[in-house]
């Protein structure tokens, strides 16, 4: 809980397993282990291991008793819930929007332009995530939040985002007996108050936002992901126990999941660009490349940009240095206990869980330059390797339990990155350097850069 309130807890993770080894005790029943190898141990697909109440205090104030993706514990609960919503965040259909996507990222285009013309540094890292917000207005509720549109935080979110978000990862790692105290605390801090009530407001948009839905008439020309879980609600909400209730809770941890973890993934590909000169001018060598073939045009299409190798191997790489998600998904041990590989046991009921940060860079999968930013390393690898290194990222989660936004976000991602290489020169001083908090969600901030117009 320190360590989480001091915004390291990746770091003090490393360091504990630099100096005891793979398996160690993080709190009186609760483990943390190191090595890609138990991956498919604690994150299985048989008789997945259960979560634990640290999501508990994920669910927005209101919204407790309703069922979400994230949030939800029981594994059979969800493997039944999953059936019935999952289809709804398939690529094929957050690609039906991506004419949204795309006016979001022309308009992002244009108010970066703004910034070339004044000659004034841009915070790169704030607008991609007001980028990342209004796509998931556009997506989820067909359309964007105003972020944007009014060049500026529309609501507060993003600053009660990242105010609240400290002090709710240590309530989620708090005992579950401690955590109404912490929060009545909070209600005494005048400015964790105003942050908390502010990301309450964003539960009120998702509810507002499920009411106007299903007001509507007919929602058969949209594609948003509210009307498409409202269509699975109108059809076989009753036979499926599918109700208004479960909508919002989806529609409330797509803003409050979605967008800042979206943001950080962003944030790491341009960041780790810009403290890697050679990386970069490799990159936009092959960008250019693509658009004078005629295999990249404006706007990008997600069809278009997968097959650049060189870009997927660099948002991979980012994600695997800077997962955007930096705890350790705990689970518990079966009535059994969980044997581990190398011959650790865990015994019931015990909380064990695995560290992105940490597995990420383990030296005897990823190399011995495993710290470094190197997105080689996914196109040198042969293909066992390279299956290995896939299963160990756990950047989206992993087993049963994968991101269902992770389409999207990596969409977005993909959509962007090389639009603001083609259009933009982008540069940071070599002594600066961004700052982070591991909030569960790495808060990073400071990305502040200078641009001007290449002309390409």
């Amino acid at each position: 809980m320190v360590r989480m309130y001091y915004g390291d807890y990746h770091l003090a993770q490393v360091a504990l397993h630099n100096k005891y080894g793979p398996l160690v005790r993080i709190a009186p029943n609760e483990l943390s282990y190191s090595k890609p190898d138990g991956v498919p141990v604690i994150y299985r697909l048989s008789r997945p291991l259960e979560k634990t109440d640290w999501y508990w205090t994920w669910k927005g104030a209101g919204l407790k008793s309703q069922i979400d993706m994230f949030t939800i514990t029981n594994e059979k609960k969800h493997t039944a819930y999953r059936r019935v919503v999952g289809t709804v965040y398939s690529l094929s259909n957050i690609l039906k929007n991506e004419k949204k996507m795309d006016e979001n990222v022309q308009l992002l285009l244009d108010r970066l332009d703004g910034f070339v013309e004044r000659r004034e540094d841009v915070d790169l890292g704030l607008w991609l995530e007001m980028y990342a917000y209004d796509n998931i207005g556009s997506v989820f509720f067909g359309k964007p939040f105003g972020f944007l549109e009014t060049s500026s935080d529309y609501g507060g979110y993003i600053a009660a985002v990242h105010k609240a978000m400290p002090f709710l990862s240590v309530v989620a790692m708090a005992p579950s007996y401690a955590r109404t105290a912490l929060m009545v605390v909070a209600a005494a801090v005048p400015s964790l108050l105003r942050a908390v009530l502010a990301v309450d407001d964003i539960r009120k948009t998702s509810v507002r936002e499920t009411e106007l839905g299903m007001a509507r008439k007919d929602d058969s020309q949209r594609h948003d992901m509210l009307s498409r879980l409202l269509d699975v609600l109108e059809k076989s909400g009753d036979k499926i126990g599918l109700t208004h209730h479960e909508v919002t809770g989806e529609m409330w941890v797509a803003v409050i999941a979605g967008a800042d973890s979206t943001a950080g993934g962003l944030r790491a590909v341009i960041y780790h660009l810009l403290k890697h000169p050679r990386v970069m001018a490799k990159l936009i060598a092959e960008v250019d490349q693509a658009f004078e073939s005629g295999s990249l045009t404006h706007p990008v299409q997600h069809a278009q940009v997968i097959t650049l190798p060189y870009l997927m191997a660099v948002c991979k790489e980012a994600a695997r240095i800077w997962p955007s998600f930096q705890v350790t998904m705990p689970r518990y041990a079966p009535a059994q206990g969980l044997q581990l590989p190398n011959g650790f046991f865990v015994p019931e009921g015990y909380r064990v869980g695995m560290g992105p940060f940490v597995v990420q860079r383990d030296f005897e999968l990823f190399g011995e330059d495993a710290e470094t930013f190197r997105p080689e390393r996914w196109l040198e690898a042969d293909r066992e390797r390279l299956r290995q290194m896939n299963t160990s990222m756990l950047s989206f989660g992993a087993g049963t339990r994968t991101c269902t936004g992770q389409h999207l976000a990596m969409a977005e991602i993909y959509k962007i990155v090389p639009e603001l290489l083609s259009r933009f020169h982008i540069s940071m001083p070599e002594e600066r350097r961004w700052t982070a908090h591991n909030a569960s969600f790495n808060l990073t901030s400071g990305v502040v850069c200078g641009i001007k117009r290449r002309g390409v």
